[in-house]
């Protein structure tokens, strides 16, 4: 298809999109010079949640134009290959403002210049810190090898005590970012990427979002970190459960909030999972003593086979709710919860809250005969 037309077409379908979802865009506009190479191609790219948007940019006598909007500040990233990797490359911020480029290839890449608008300036404060980082923790690692060969264990204990530190101060950083610049595009990204680490506790994720501006509520990295907070809780003693619905074996979409007004054990188990099939009488035996007061146990299976699931429901008389995706591992509630191991399984009460988890043998029948007085 001719170049321009594409471009026409995008653009056309931009402005329905807009028009449709009511989303306010603004125009983008990037010029750039390409030095010490003969490349006749870049490759420009931005990444919206997880899919990653690549467009092929001519260049023309060293020179190159891309036009285009946006809903939101976002990065980009070029490329000299149609790989979107953001390694060795020349990344920037993009908003209102026009983007000026100079690309200086080769092995001067690194010395090539990005001219943009409050987002970009960010974003280079964002790096200055970043990097001040990593040539402390450079610092450390060398260290730390030269005084682990003279064997100074004295060193190397106050060293991985230096390191402690430093992720304190590594979070501090990124959290006073945020706080010194609540409205920038920098911070919602730091907020989805930088956060986005299972070694982060809850309630760090959680004040750095509290300094976020209230007028960056529909950033979609601030949208989408918001997400991933709610579903953590989702899954923590205390807190609300994370409502899904799965079929059951007839087909029937159940859902965890269908169980509103009864205790539930949701139960992840699987039919070839040995210590599971172990634990099932416990459970069928405290299915049995508080149904009749309340209680019921909604079992999530990690099978992919069918016939074995089903088999193993009536061999272990598990008479209550079942349900599967038959993706094994995989399967779409196991991977809200979180699931690496089973069995699991989380205790919920009447109003949707979790207040226990991972209850077996005689700690299941302790709880359920405090909680169902």
């Amino acid at each position: 298809m001719n170049r321009l037309l594409l471009f026409i077409l995008l653009a056309s379908l931009q402005s329905v999109y807009a028009q449709k979802s009511n989303i306010k865009t603004f125009p983008v506009k990037i010029e750039g010079e390409l030095r010490n190479s003969f490349q006749k191609v870049i490759y420009l790219h931005h990444q919206e949640g997880e899919t990653v948007f690549s467009d092929s940019i001519p260049v023309n006598k060293g020179f190159f134009k891309f036009q285009s909007k946006l809903s939101e500040p976002r990065m980009f990233w070029i490329t000299f290959v149609k790989e979107a990797t953001q390694q060795n490359n020349v990344v920037f911020f993009v908003d209102e403002a026009p983007v000026k480029i100079k690309l200086l290839a080769g092995d001067s890449l690194m010395y090539s210049t990005v001219t943009a608008g409050t987002a970009q300036n960010d974003y280079m404060e964002y790096k200055v810190m970043i990097n001040n980082f990593v040539s402390l923790q450079q610092r450390m690692q060398n260290d730390f090898t030269e005084a682990a060969q003279r064997g100074d264990v004295n060193a190397q204990t106050a060293i991985r005590n230096e390191f402690e530190n430093l992720n304190a101060q590594y979070l501090f950083g990124l959290k006073n970012f945020i706080k010194t610049h609540p409205k920038s595009a920098m911070s919602a990204h730091i907020l989805n990427n930088d956060f986005n680490n299972a070694n982060i506790p809850l309630a760090e994720v959680e004040e750095a979002l509290s300094y976020i501006d209230p007028s960056m509520k529909d950033n979609s990295n601030v949208k989408a970190a918001q997400k991933r907070i709610d579903d953590k809780r989702g899954t923590m003693v205390g807190y609300k459960a994370t409502n899904f619905a799965q079929a059951d074996p007839s087909g029937k979409m159940v859902q965890l909030s269908d169980f509103r007004g009864k205790y539930v054990l949701v139960d992840f188990w699987a039919s070839w999972c040995r210590p599971c099939r172990m634990e099932n009488p416990n459970v069928v035996a405290a299915f049995n003593k508080y149904k009749s007061k309340g209680f019921t146990v909604l079992g999530v299976s990690m099978d992919s086979n069918r016939e074995a699931w089903l088999a193993a429901v009536q061999q272990d008389m598990l008479n209550w709710t079942q349900l599967s995706d038959l993706k094994g591992w995989g399967n779409e509630v196991g991977k809200i919860y979180g699931v690496t191991g089973i069995p699991a399984n989380y205790l919920i009460d009447k109003e949707g809250k979790i207040i226990a988890k991972d209850l077996r043998g005689a700690a299941l029948d302790e709880k359920l005969a405090e909680v169902l007085k």
